[in-house]
């Protein structure tokens, strides 16, 4: 038998409730050269009566419970696609998801990353948002990433040359909430992005996802540090001046100040601290954010000025 054009990974643990949905829209892909290797992390649930019900059309195997980063990389040492996708237990593919990345992918030469716009269901599975992602330039991916653009959902709907993998490595086994965004960001440094702007991956937002979990502040934080302190200078800023690319980090930190609860407002400050050794004329701008959110104003109250800021509040 030939090996098969795509290895499609589905890491699931305790996932009765949707797991039979996810493979169905995978088996009703129009493009059809592909494996399905499902990795149940340990379930204690009717999981592995779901997968197996589909005969030969999936590989089934089980391992103690470690997570879905191990899980995923199980997967991937099994492959034998020439092509890796994978799919979260409770997420589902439109039939034209893996025919349309495959085609688009056909126009970079050598291994690439492609990924697809998304819509979000509930967990009866209608749709109640969508997301187009537009592509960055090449060196604004990590950063563009960093700050949540919606190129961040690129992480569910990957599908990558398996030849990836030899060069960024696999995904962290340390990491049980970040995973997804982490080879996100290492594949972004390595390789060229495709994107098909179709809204062909159909993410399942039921309340019990990763994001919701109360660890997840504590590691999204640290992970969130370690990348924006390896920011390159090309990541930051197309030009070579040392405020340009302070401004831009300052507009990263911005991103997290925001949010107005530790660990992210603790995040922004670390980050305003590096502005400000990256070039002291970006203290105004970040006396300005810090200023704002202190006194819990607008940012555009700092960008525009009092008198505009009131002038558009209340009228002449």
């Amino acid at each position: 038998m030939s090996n098969p054009a795509v290895s499609v990974v589905i890491p699931v643990y305790n996932g009765e409730n949707y797991l039979r949905l996810a493979l169905e829209s995978v088996i009703g892909q129009t493009f059809q050269d592909f494996e399905i290797i499902v990795v149940d992390d340990g379930s204690k649930d009717s999981t592995p009566d779901i997968a197996q019900s589909f005969g030969d059309r999936v590989r089934y195997v089980r391992q103690e419970n470690a997570g879905v980063a191990a899980a995923v990389n199980h997967g991937i040492s099994l492959a034998r696609g020439r092509y890796f996708a994978w799919l979260s237990h409770d997420d589902l593919w439109a039939p034209e998801k893996l025919s349309e990345q495959l085609r688009a992918m056909q126009s970079v030469d050598g291994p690439s990353v492609c990924y697809t716009d998304v819509k979000f269901i509930n967990g009866e599975g209608k749709v109640f948002d969508e997301k187009e992602a537009p592509l960055p330039d090449r060196n604004a991916i990590v950063r563009a990433v960093l700050q949540g653009d919606p190129v961040l959902f690129a992480a569910y709907s990957l599908v990558c040359d398996l030849r990836c993998f030899e060069q960024v490595g696999l995904y962290d086994l340390k990491k049980r909430h970040t995973q997804d965004a982490d080879m996100l960001l290492r594949l972004a440094r390595a390789f060229p992005f495709v994107r098909v702007p179709e809204k062909l991956m159909f993410i399942r937002d039921h309340g019990k996802r990763d994001s919701k979990s109360p660890t997840f502040a504590a590691e999204a934080s640290a992970f969130y540090g370690l990348w924006l302190d390896s920011l390159t200078p090309a990541e930051l800023s197309e030009s070579n001046s040392a405020y340009a690319r302070a401004m831009s980090r300052k507009e990263l930190a911005d991103v997290f100040l925001v949010r107005r609860t530790e660990p992210w407002t603790g995040l922004a400050r670390a980050q305003y601290r590096k502005v400000l050794s990256e070039s002291p004329l970006a203290l105004p701008a970040v006396f300005g954010s810090l200023f704002c959110h202190y006194f819990n104003l607008p940012h555009q109250f700092y960008r525009v000025g009092v008198r505009s800021y009131l002038r558009k509040r209340f009228g002449n």
